[in-house]
């Protein structure tokens, strides 16, 4: 307490000019050493301290959001005049831990379908999760029979019910569930699988992009929007909008990447409605 008056004593000495004052005191006990420190910064001053905290801390955003706005440049740079491989490897070694690619909404049962097999690759969400499993062989949709070249009516409208004839472990069962909205995603592990099956001759192919708006960085948020173009089966241009956000983490590795575009424009330029 004798080194605590002693620093209140000297506060009310301080000559008028001293704006800031600073002790220092340590103790040791036994095998532990305490460090204390007491400061005093005058009220009239204190606006001063305040401005340039602020300020710094603004200047690491900005730092932060430049460096995060010129990786996805760089990145639509790649996409636009690199290869295959400079383009996936650049994108790989930015993929994070917890990474989440946010891939859209839809309406359906929650699961991923090997196409060629016909069968559940993966079970995401709910209905599926209750009903099917890895390894189902998928027989037939409410009566659609699963063979290469019918569409199997998993999508449909919100609600409906959707009969699958399957069979699991050599026994053939059928179970019901009605379809739910679903958020189709991708981590880090299904990412870097995608990036690696990417190729120089399937990239010649890849859509155009026209034009790029500024790309916008806020902190660990960066926006962007281009439009592209490609070239249908009937050799006709579809063009369409299309807008991205990313997110970083403190390491300048993206956590989360999301994008939407103008699916029913393509739809429709390709010769496609909706209809009930």
């Amino acid at each position: 307490m004798e080194d605590l008056d002693n620093f209140f004593h000297y506060i009310e000495n301080l000559e008028e000019k001293t704006n800031v004052y600073g002790y220092n005191d340590s103790t040791q006990l036994g095998k532990y050493h305490y460090q204390s420190y007491l400061f005093m910064i005058k009220t009239k001053i204190m606006n001063k301290f305040i401005t340039l905290a602020v300020a710094c801390f603004a200047l690491f955003v900005q730092a932060d959001a430049a460096s995060n706005k010129a990786t996805v440049e760089k990145l639509y740079d790649l996409y636009e005049n690199g290869t295959a491989r400079e383009f996936a490897d650049t994108y790989a070694s930015l993929v994070a831990e917890d990474y989440d690619r946010w891939l859209g909404r839809y309406v359906g049962l929650g699961f991923r379908m090997n196409d060629n097999e016909m069968t559940v690759e993966e079970v995401v969400n709910s209905p599926a999760k209750d009903h099917l499993k890895p390894g189902d062989k998928i027989l037939s949709v409410n009566g659609v029979k699963a063979k290469e070249g019918n569409e199997l009516p998993f999508q449909g409208p919100l609600g409906g019910e959707v009969k699958v004839k399957l069979e699991r472990d050599g026994k053939k069962m059928t179970v019901k569930m009605n379809r739910a909205l679903q958020t189709n995603r991708g981590d880090k592990e299904r990412m870097l699988g995608w990036l690696s099956t990417f190729n120089e001759e399937d990239w010649k192919d890849r859509s155009k992009v026209i034009q790029r708006n500024p790309v916008v960085a806020d902190g660990n948020e960066v926006y962007a929007s281009f439009e592209s173009k490609d070239t249908n089966e009937d050799g006709n241009e579809v063009r369409w909008w299309t807008v991205e956000r990313f997110i970083f983490n403190d390491s300048g590795q993206i956590v989360h990447h999301g994008d939407i575009n103008e699916d029913l424009l393509i739809a429709q330029q390709n010769g496609y409605k909706l209809s009930k």
